[in-house]
């Protein structure tokens, strides 16, 4: 039977707080990465997302349900975020040749440079809030750690 005490001491087990660490850390480096991607290359934390994952992709070309998949946003709410990125011409539609019902988004040669620019600017913040901190040994132990618990699925298009 549990007991009131059990209760509360459960709420203070170390797996709640790993966890907790987890989505805090997750949340402020969204908040300090995504900041940083607006103010200096105008670019929202999704957009570079969107444009990182059709940069590391084959041909640079996803299909709408593998982005929306990757980013985690429905098919409605992928439509409408390629529809703006497609207004600034950074991606592009295409229709699948071997699948009718089937749409590709591809990165447009205005979409590649500016990807590459945000890159530059993702690294140095990456290097300042997230590895940082870290020694070269931590940085290590921190990759196996987060490949472990991800597993064998592909990560950003790759």
């Amino acid at each position: 039977m549990t007991t009131v005490d059990d209760r509360r001491d459960a709420v203070h087990d170390e797996r709640i707080t790993l966890m907790g660490l987890l989505v805090e850390t997750h949340a402020q480096l969204v908040r300090a990465l995504g900041d940083e991607l607006e103010r200096q290359c105008g670019l929202p934390l999704m957009w570079f997302e969107v444009l990182l994952r059709l940069g590391r992709s084959t041909e640079h070309r996803l299909t709408m349900s593998q982005l929306a998949d990757g980013v985690s946003l429905t098919s409605g709410g992928m439509t409408r975020l390629v529809d703006r990125m497609a207004g600034a011409g950074l991606v592009e539609r295409q229709d699948c040749p071997s699948d009718r019902r089937s749409v590709h988004v591809v990165l447009t040669a205005a979409g590649l440079d500016r990807l590459g620019v945000a890159v530059q600017v993702h690294l140095a913040g990456l290097d300042r809030h997230l590895l940082g901190p870290l020694d070269p040994a931590e940085v290590a132990a921190l990759g196996a750690a987060l490949r472990k618990v991800h597993g064998e699925r592909p990560v950003c298009g790759s």
